[in-house]
């Protein structure tokens, strides 16, 4: 690993990491008893917050997120 990654490598890597993220918010949703509806543990399960994590860390990489939230990205 000594080799570093080229920046649009990356770049597609962090949107693909953070899309994940997205996707295991979507499917891990609370429901009514408190659990979560995809795997039926407490919520928030250990996969909602795998997905939390994966968008709080790749948000500065993330290039699909609405200007909105990344105002300074236009710049």
């Amino acid at each position: 690993m000594s080799k570093a990654i080229p920046e649009r490598e990356f770049a597609l890597y962090a949107d693909a990491q953070a899309a994940y993220g997205t996707h295991l918010l979507t499917l891990h949703r609370r429901e009514a008893t408190g659990c979560c509806r995809q795997c039926g543990r407490v919520h928030p399960c250990d996969l909602r917050m795998r997905g939390a994590h994966l968008i709080a860390h790749y948000a500065d990489w993330w290039t699909e997120q609405p200007d909105l939230v990344r105002p300074y990205a236009a710049e």
